[in-house]
């Protein structure tokens, strides 16, 4: 009988050192020689759709003004991954869908500008953002412009991640 107690407290330690590495590895597999294996199964590690760090949504932006041909590019966001299509040169996705996150970007996509806002005088010239789409399944249908300080803020600062510089004034 003791042997067979013995046999079995061997056989069960043996077990669970086999196991133990297995219910506390990250992922890797090991093989035989003891390497790592980090091959991708395409299996669980993929997110699901609005499981990364963007929102998810589709806005298109068209940039108009009276002394350049307007710029057109639609900013796609899917959770874990960010474009902009077609590329322009000032933006970067990553940054565009970070910003998407961001509380007052939001409000002034879903809402507009403030209307109560107190404004300085200052015109910053003649370009106009008109962004429409949607975004975490809400609609967006926002026109930016520079006509006065508040817009200026909203395009330069508030949007900076989501629209290009501006021309401004010119000539």
């Amino acid at each position: 009988m003791k042997n067979h107690a013995s046999t079995l407290a061997t056989v069960f330690t043996l077990a669970l050192a086999l196991l133990l590495p297995v219910a506390c590895s990250d992922d890797e597999t090991t093989v035989a020689d003891g390497a790592a294996d980090n091959s991708d199964d395409g299996g669980s590690d993929q997110l699901p759709l609005g499981g990364g760090p963007y929102p998810v949504g589709s806005l298109e932006v068209t940039i108009t003004h009276p002394d350049a041909e307007a710029v057109a590019y639609t900013i796609s966001c899917l959770g874990d991954t960010a474009t902009i299509t077609p590329q322009v040169d000032e933006l970067d996705e990553q940054t565009a869908c970070t910003a998407l996150n961001d509380d007052s970007v939001r409000s002034l996509l879903f809402d507009g500008p403030a209307s109560d806002r107190v404004c300085t005088e200052i015109y910053g010239g003649p370009d106009e953002a008109a962004i429409t789409g949607t975004l975490d399944d809400q609609p967006v249908d926002v026109v930016i412009t520079r006509n006065d300080g508040c817009g200026i803020d909203d395009w330069d600062s508030i949007l900076a991640g989501v629209l290009p510089a501006a021309l401004g004034v010119t000539g």
